[in-house]
């Protein structure tokens, strides 16, 4: 049973690295110092309290690199510091260094979007016929696919779509889309190209002092891809079997992400984990059923890792084996949580991989502010 009619293969993905790899230690480190420098310039109760929090997440295991964009995570030198400095937003009121107004955070995803997405497409000389840019951390017009179509004088050829503020989750509904317009066009449609960018960095906040804060500020990271989907099989493409998207009932301020006048604001509440562990062996049986499968004949599954407690959970109700695991928890271990960038790094070890074999199942599952669960089923070509 195939939704999409035919066939439609992810042929290629183009993982796009964030310039500074800091460990999980590092960055852990960085905060405190961060921490007990704005409590000794405004003091306040419950600097023991972050510290301590802070101290006991070190201990993470599977979190030992998060990449990002931004330079000052690398160092405690404040008064070299880029981002994090003093300055005046656009109305000309004051901002403190720990809080850097928006405005400055937005002209760092504009850059750094730009160039990430040059490389992306640096060898790509055929103009697709659709392409689909995908973030939920950075807003800026014209935004960075529009430029990149007028450089390479594609205008005429492709038609551009924009899918943002989904979080998490969004790389899978961008598949599904690519794949439905390929298909809306019998004769003509050739091939479709996704761009996911995320750079959850820029909205680190050292002056957290709640826990969901916290935790949001030692596991987010930045990263990009490049995904190419189109009719034609090639060696290591995933075919695009079924997709599924789902909203969990009463779930709705478990997980959100806000605009704030300095960054976005990300809740992350702790009842997630236990809500996905309700439902997830339900879901997942409700959407392989039709097509007479269970999770059991699944060989591998490409888990969005927005933590480790998120994969835990899901292995645990699912009965899964750490090779069926494997590629998420490396993805989070060396990268940290990219968003929607995080799925193309994990489908891209399952591509490169000579241990999975052609014609295993991959079942792709991410979770996202809704509470949303997409789920994908491809198999390796």
């Amino acid at each position: 049973m195939n939704p999409f009619r035919e066939v439609i293969y992810l042929n290629h993905v183009h993982p796009i690295a964030a310039p500074y790899q800091v460990s999980h230690r590092d960055g852990i480190a960085w905060l405190m110092k961060a921490a007990a420098k704005r409590f000794e310039e405004e003091p306040q109760s419950g600097q023991d309290r972050v510290l301590n929090l802070y101290e006991r997440l070190i201990g993470n295991t599977g979190l030992q690199f998060r990449s990002t964009i931004v330079e000052d995570y690398t160092h405690c030198e404040w008064e070299q510091m880029q981002l994090y400095r003093k300055g005046t937003r656009m109305d000309g009121s004051s901002s403190a260094w720990y809080a850097p107004p928006l405005e400055r955070r937005m002209e760092y995803y504009d850059k750094y979007s730009r160039q990430m997405l040059s490389e992306a497409f640096a060898d790509c000389e055929k103009a697709p016929q659709f392409l689909i840019e995908v973030s939920c951390t950075g807003y800026y017009a014209p935004y960075p696919m529009q430029e990149l179509v007028l450089a390479k004088n594609w205008q005429s050829q492709s038609q551009l779509f924009k899918l943002g503020h989904m979080g998490c989750y969004a790389a899978v509904p961008a598949l599904n889309l690519a794949a439905r317009l390929i298909l809306s066009d019998a004769e003509n449609a050739r091939e479709a190209s996704i761009f996911t960018v995320e750079l959850s960095t820029l909205h680190l906040r050292p002056d957290a002092q709640q826990l969901d804060l916290i935790i949001a500020n030692i596991l987010f990271a930045d990263g990009a891809a490049r995904l190419d989907l189109s009719r034609e099989k090639k060696p290591g493409s995933l075919a695009l079997l079924h997709h599924t998207e789902t909203l969990i009932p009463g779930t709705a301020d478990l997980m959100t992400w806000k605009l704030c006048d300095s960054s976005f604001y990300m809740t992350l509440n702790r009842k997630v984990n236990v809500k996905i562990a309700d439902v997830i062996a339900r879901e997942v049986k409700t959407f392989l059923e039709p097509m007479g499968m269970t999770w059991r004949d699944m060989d591998r599954f490409a888990i969005h890792p927005g933590g480790t407690k998120i994969i835990d959970t899901v292995q645990e109700s699912l009965e899964l084996n750490e090779e069926q695991v494997r590629h998420s928890k490396q993805v989070l271990a060396n990268w940290g949580n990219m968003s929607s960038s995080t799925l193309p790094f994990v489908w891209s070890g399952l591509q490169r991989d000579p241990h999975v074999r052609r014609g295993e199942y991959i079942l792709s599952m991410a979770f996202g502010p809704g509470l949303m669960l997409c789920m994908n089923l491809m198999q390796k070509c």
